[in-house]
């Protein structure tokens, strides 16, 4: 079903014709997301598997067009899907019941993308807090069939920064008596992100941007974070690659890298390229592009 939501504002305006469709997705409980849809291009390899595509904490797909119009351009279907409470959603921003029904979130996702494509295989991507929350799915059970690879870009599972131990202790209190409080994420200067003047003012300027998160979802990310961590030798066993940004302000990547080389074993790739922590807003991404297209291509060989 089309949306007739406002499209939160890209940070690469596509080609004439290459603008993803956009698309609600009902979940579970009835919570209505979008997905944006990139199709490849006429010309464009045929028989890729499609991709599931997952953003981080603060972001929505806009920020990510580069990487999937690379994708579809390359013959992957692409499918952006928009986290709950973030995005264009604007009911019960930065909250989520559990971090359960944030897997199961992605768990139909995955099923609503196969069947629509009419497809047994798919890849997945994820970029910042959507590589924890790819990570924590997979860890949660054993990798279904239908999944290909796994890319994680820059992925917030072992991240410098944190909430204030001062905050941390009111966010205790507030699971108490008001689980909905919401808390600032602390990542509000756009440099975090990236050294690029122009995305610098992207992001000061969107208003799609989440600023604050629950108690409730702060409390439960960091229950991810903990689960991940304590997941068993091996448990990934996908072709998997792990791209790490050398300048990034917001990861730890040698505590991700020896985190990520215990979850997959030996059946991992890791690139680490030049730039900060948003690799698609580098003035020049066609390297990081080439390079996840390549990742992603892993898992069809």
């Amino acid at each position: 079903m089309t949306t007739e939501r406002p499209i939160p504002p890209p940070a690469v305006t596509p080609p004439p014709g290459r603008e993803p469709e956009q698309y609600l997705l009902r979940l579970r409980d009835g919570y209505e997301t979008s997905v944006y849809v990139h199709h490849p291009p006429a010309g464009a390899p045929e028989g890729r598997f499609p991709v599931l595509y997952v953003h981080g904490i603060q972001s929505h797909p806009g920020w990510f067009y580069g990487s999937a119009l690379a994708l579809a351009g390359a013959g992957h279907v692409v499918w952006q899907f928009t986290r709950r409470g973030s995005g264009d959603n604007s009911v019960a921003r930065g909250d989520c019941r559990s971090g359960a029904q944030l897997l199961d979130d992605v768990r139909l996702a995955m099923d609503e993308l196969r069947s629509a494509e009419e497809t047994e295989r798919l890849h997945l991507l994820g970029v910042s807090w959507g590589g924890k929350l790819l990570t924590a799915f997979l860890t949660r059970e054993k990798a279904p069939p239908s999944v290909a690879s796994l890319t994680l870009i820059a992925p917030g599972i072992v991240p410098r920064a944190d909430v204030k131990f001062r905050v941390k202790i009111r966010i205790a209190g507030s699971l108490v008596v008001n689980p909905d409080a919401l808390y600032d994420i602390p990542l509000s200067d756009p440099a975090l992100f990236t050294d690029n003047p122009a995305m610098r003012t992207y992001l000061a300027e969107d208003a799609f941007r989440l600023h604050r998160a629950t108690a409730r979802f702060l409390f439960e990310s960091r229950q991810m974070d903990r689960r991940v961590q304590r997941a068993k030798n091996g448990v990934i066993s996908l072709p998997t690659t792990l791209i790490l940004s050398s300048r990034d302000k917001i990861i730890d990547n040698a505590k991700t890298r020896g985190l990520v080389e215990k979850l997959t074993g030996a059946n991992l790739n890791i690139l680490e390229l030049s730039g900060a922590h948003t690799l698609d807003f580098e003035p020049d991404p066609a390297e990081f592009h080439h390079q996840v297209v390549t990742a992603v291509q892993r898992g069809e060989t």
